[in-house]
């Protein structure tokens, strides 16, 4: 193996490839992962493949012996912290899994992140690239099916002919301007200071908030129940959403529409997943509860403004159904005209004989209700989550929470517009995620309900709806805000609205202490459409004076005879 270490060291230029030495550990300790056990002899191997090509790159360096040890020390704690720090997400990836066929999930998902690192390997080091994976896999003593499958399917990308990829050109559908920072206008609002509560160990005060948030699950379902009596079947036969009326705005089953016919402000939140205060501040800090009374009262002067939700309220922070999901509703309840909720994978609920359980898995918002909330509000959040729409069709703009249908599933089903009101669809576009290749092999993404595509797979998916743009949550990014595909004339963004390293809304080991929370305003008809991301300045909110969920309650001891 010692061509291959040095093959793999020294770049193109004769200097050491760091770069492309991160990219190694992360595809060996993927392939070391895949089988959902990395084994002991297969991480030794990994650590002297390291190892040797470290040493390989500061003998490329180091002009004498002292030189090239120091270099060979600093680079061994560099990549040893990124071993580390990869080793640890990998194992991490379990805690996003679909509760469904869970030994499904990994292998799949797995594959894919190998073939994307696979790719950035130029030609010419792929052999030896291939050379350390057929070690790797056979380190342990035995080749399990998952390493064999892995194994052929970098077999086969090296077989194919690369697919050259225009460079992205000036005409880009929407301009994304620097990040902005959104102060806060406020601390406090009268909508969204009494819904600060968490549930009460008493009996009678805990059924008085679960019958509150009973009939506001309620009036949200008769709400998009009236919507949709406007909006229904719409979409039959549009296969362009240039052929509607400007200023068309309506909800068709489980796909919100606006085409707009003068200018209007969208401010677009990711993924919340239980941190009220991310949601409090990025409403305080976009004014939109004072923009929409001013537009009521003033259309002529003050521009419509619009909140747009892209799912996944509930679990891994601390305040999802009394915090985040009750204010989202209360928001949509309250201006139903001026808020879109769009489901996310994680509000998925399964009802049967022996009770009410979630669809991901850890799930810990119910877990945590579960024993305190009646099966009745149980299964109102389950029809809650059923009737939420999945995506909203803004101009040439799509906002879902996940990505796009395989391409078994769209070619069946797909007809026009109102074909994303397909159940199997829906479901596939709450799931799915984006990789850095150009097409991920169906059999790869029949695998796994949460499955990858590419860069070509949404191209067609793109140009067949009639869109520019797509907007998702959905995964986790530590920058929050992210330009996953920039393809010229398409483009698809992420945006993750929770985290914080001090958020007191999150469990102390959350791994989302490492994002930092992002929001985006989407402005239309001022010119260019413009994307304007910004921080959420969450902060404030981690103190009682100003969220009512970090307040010391007194609470009556409940006595019993």
């Amino acid at each position: 193996m010692k061509s291959a270490e040095a093959a793999l060291a020294v770049g193109e230029d004769g200097k050491f490839a760091e770069a492309r030495t991160a990219d190694l550990i992360d595809l060996l300790l993927t392939i070391g992962h895949i089988d959902g056990q990395f084994h002991a002899r297969e991480r030794t191997l990994v650590e002297s493949f390291l190892e040797q090509v470290i040493l390989k790159g500061a003998e490329s360096l180091g002009q004498d012996p002292a030189s090239r040890e120091r270099l060979r020390i600093n680079y061994h704690l560099h990549f040893s912290r990124i071993f580390h720090t990869v080793d640890a997400e990998l194992a991490s990836l379990v805690g996003e899994m679909p509760r469904a066929e869970p030994e499904s999930f990994l292998g799949p998902r797995l594959t894919v992140r190998a073939l994307t690192t696979f790719a950035s390997f130029p030609m010419a080091q792929r052999p030896a690239v291939m050379a350390m994976v057929r070690s790797l896999i056979q380190a342990d003593g035995k080749v399990t099916p998952a390493e064999q499958a892995v194994h052929d399917e970098l077999m086969t990308f090296v077989a194919a002919k690369a697919t050259p990829h225009p460079a992205p050109g000036p005409a880009r559908p929407l301009a994304i301007s620097a990040i902005h920072w959104n102060e806060l206008k406020a601390v406090s609002h009268p909508l969204l200071d009494p819904l600060e509560m968490t549930y009460s160990p008493h009996p009678i005060e805990l059924k008085s908030q679960l019958d509150r948030d009973q009939d506001l699950v309620d009036r949200a379902m008769q709400a998009w129940n009236r919507q949709r009596m406007m909006g229904n079947r719409r979409l039959e036969g549009v296969t362009d959403i240039g052929q509607l009326p400007p200023g068309s705005q309506f909800l068709d089953g489980f796909v919100h529409v606006m085409r707009p016919d003068r200018p209007v402000e969208l401010i677009v939140l990711g993924d919340l997943h239980g941190c009220y205060g991310c949601l409090k501040a990025a409403l305080l800090q976009s004014d939109f509860l004072r923009r929409v009374w001013l537009h009521q009262w003033d259309p002529a002067n003050h521009p419509d403004v619009k909140l747009v939700f892209l799912g996944d309220y509930i679990d891994r922070g601390l305040y999802s159904f009394d915090g985040v999901l009750r204010t989202v509703l209360q928001l949509f309840t309250a201006l139903p005209d001026n808020v879109v909720v769009l489901r996310g994978n994680h509000e998925s609920f399964i009802s049967g004989p022996e009770g009410v359980w979630s669809a991901v898995a850890p799930a810990e918002a119910l877990t945590s209700i579960m024993p305190y909330v009646p099966r009745p509000l149980l299964e109102s959040y389950k029809l809650l989550f059923d009737q939420m729409p999945t995506s909203f069709l803004f101009d040439r703009t799509m906002f879902v929470h996940g990505g796009i249908p395989r391409d078994d599933s769209f070619a069946k089903h797909y007809q026009d517009l109102g074909s994303l009101n397909h159940g199997e669809l829906r479901f596939q576009m709450l799931w799915s995620d984006p990789s850095q290749t150009d097409a991920v092999p169906l059999g790869i993404q029949r695998r796994n309900p949460r499955f990858n595509f590419g860069r070509e797979q949404f191209r067609a998916f793109m140009e067949k709806t009639g869109f520019t743009t797509m907007i998702r949550g959905h995964e986790k990014i530590d920058a929050g805000f992210e330009l996953t595909y920039d393809l010229g004339d398409l483009m698809l963004i992420n945006l993750f609205s929770a985290g914080g390293w001090d958020n007191r809304d999150l469990p102390l080991d959350s791994s989302y202490r490492k994002v930092t929370p992002m929001a985006l305003t989407l402005r239309h008809g001022y010119g260019a459409p413009l994307a304007i991301p910004w921080p959420i300045h969450y902060q404030p909110f981690n103190f009682d004076t100003h969220n009512g969920f970090h307040r010391e309650r007194i609470v009556l001891p409940y006595l019993s005879e």
